[in-house]
């Protein structure tokens, strides 16, 4: 339990719509607000909403001053992608909130062929940099930006590992099956887009390649979430805070009970969602365009199903998270990815090696209470985590 308990304003990416909420992860959210509260810290959620200008009036962003009038922080986390802020909202913040963090959650820099592919990506360290002059701390997603944003900005930055409440970690045994599954999209390919190099690009080349045909499939449709009533119910929420917004009939009660309705539904569609991932008899993890491990990787390990990931080059710090086939199976091309797939076919004790082992090495390592405890060490004496041994 921490020496002082603090009072943590959390503005929060999210989108009000299914389509493009559903990939946004849990371990990138709101299991931020879970590990604060295991810390003993009070949190309140902001949500800042995709697609929402900041001046809009059904924007949280637009209302913060009047639906938090009179409340002071002791520090404020703020997504700083994909979500747009201007200078009113960050002048009100610094007057609430001494300590401001930036959560970086995309790679800042791109290779020249992602580049030519989808040119909008410069745009996102574009986004970033608009946000972190008005913050006093960075996490990062991709630790290659981690010394970039402390040259750039002058301010402490540390690489943002992934991490899941305990409270979903499951204790089961592997799915049975032969077909593993990727539980994901393409990268902006097919008519609703005008990228024609977008093909290119690692994950697509994957996805195309035929020789995984009967050992990968998606399930998208399968899955529980879909056929339940929590999506209808997650878009209606968000329906009503914007019509209470838009017409000033929310207040600071209302921003709570908003706040409130989304960590359940959203914990509610997280716990279905890892009962989706034992459809597989393994999860693969396909080429990303952050350089890190995705969410997927460690949401696997937390549904008892064996993770099959790919590795992002020359990130060593990502590289010495977990051992390759103790707590994964690592590939680099598709042939690698084929083998370690047959591997599983042909081996059920492999499976169960790799699921207990990968579930210790969460439960010691990466929970969010774990990992919230080492950001708020880190950022209140400066003390940097070591993620491998949880200290």
């Amino acid at each position: 339990m921490p020496s002082k308990t603090k009072d943590i304003l959390l503005v929060m990416l999210e989108f009000d719509n299914w389509e493009q909420g559903r990939s946004w992860s849990y371990t990138g959210a709101y299991a931020f607000l879970d590990g604060l509260r295991e810390n003993g810290h009070r949190c309140t959620l902001l949500p800042a909403l995709h697609g929402r200008a900041p001046n809009a009036p059904d924007s949280t962003v637009h209302r913060a001053p009047e639906l938090l009038a009179g409340r002071q922080f002791d520090e404020a986390w703020v997504w700083c992608n994909h979500a747009v802020f201007d200078d009113t909202f960050w002048s009100w913040l610094k007057t609430v909130a001494p300590v401001r963090v930036g959560v970086v959650l995309e790679s800042l820099n791109h290779s020249p062929d992602e580049l030519e592919a989808l040119p909008f990506l410069a745009r996102r360290k574009d986004d970033a940099f608009a946000c972190l002059p008005h913050c006093t701390h960075a996490i990062a997603a991709d630790e290659a930006d981690v010394a970039e944003i402390t040259s750039v900005f002058g301010i402490p930055a540390l690489w943002n590992v992934f991490m899941v409440p305990r409270r979903f970690v499951l204790d089961q045994p592997p799915p049975t099956g032969d077909v593993a599954s990727f539980i994901g999209a393409g990268y902006f390919t097919g008519p609703a887009y005008n990228f024609p190099k977008a093909p290119n690009l690692l994950r697509n080349r994957f996805l195309r390649d035929e020789r995984l045909n009967g050992l990968m499939d998606r399930p998208h449709f399968r899955l529980p979430e879909r056929s339940s009533d929590a999506l209808p119910r997650f878009e209606a929420l968000h329906r009503d805070a914007r019509s209470a917004l838009a017409e000033g009939r929310m207040d600071s009660v209302g921003l709570a009970a908003y706040g409130d309705a989304l960590i359940e539904v959203r914990g509610e569609i997280f716990a279905m969602f890892l009962e989706g991932l034992r459809l597989g008899m393994a999860c693969v993890n396909l080429p990303t365009l952050v350089k890190a491990f995705s969410g997927r990787v460690i949401e696997a390990m937390a549904a008892g199903v064996p993770s099959v990931s790919w590795l992002p080059p020359d990130r060593p710090a990502c590289a010495s998270l977990f051992d390759d086939g103790e707590d994964l199976l690592l590939f680099a091309t598709v042939e690698d990815l084929i083998e370690r797939l047959h591997a599983l076919r042909a081996d059920p004790m492999l499976r169960q090696r790799l699921v207990t082992h990968a579930r210790q090495t969460l439960l010691r390592l990466h929970t969010s209470q774990i990992r919230c405890r080492q950001y708020s060490d880190w950022i209140d004496r400066g003390a940097r985590p070591d993620f491998r041994t949880g200290t």
